[in-house]
């Protein structure tokens, strides 16, 4: 068995994290003692501590990730919520790229005038 602070140090979390997940059900400790309430974990656990990180690298919430890891979710919303998440970063992406047209159209405006138009800035 782990101390919480050598499962955090193993899973590259801190201990703050591990309470938190404690706290909301997602990852439970093996056993918690009744005198000073330090948590002891197994190994196993790193598994699902993994996967949880990999969730929440994803963009997950932790509230869908535990859904995920319980397999409450079906493998068809599993999709769709991977497909959510896609959409917000081609969706920022695109977003910077039109932005990024404006940037450089101003940039050339510029390089050919010699100084920035004012007519079209709005204040």
């Amino acid at each position: 068995m782990f101390t919480i602070g050598d499962f955090a140090r193993h899973g590259r979390v801190s201990v703050r994290v591990l309470r938190h997940d404690d706290a909301l059900g997602l990852l439970r400790p093996a056993h918690v003692d009744p005198v000073d309430g330090c948590r002891f974990y197994e190994a196993a656990p790193l598994i699902r501590l993994n996967r949880v990180l990999a969730l929440k690298n994803l963009g997950f919430p932790l509230q869908q990730a535990q859904e995920i890891l319980d397999e409450a979710v079906d493998p068809e919303q599993l999709r769709g919520m991977l497909r959510l998440r896609q959409a917000e970063p081609e969706a920022a992406m695109a977003a910077a790229a039109a932005r990024l047209v404006r940037v450089e159209t101003r940039l050339r405006s510029i390089a050919s005038e010699g100084h920035m138009s004012t007519d079209d800035v709005v204040v």
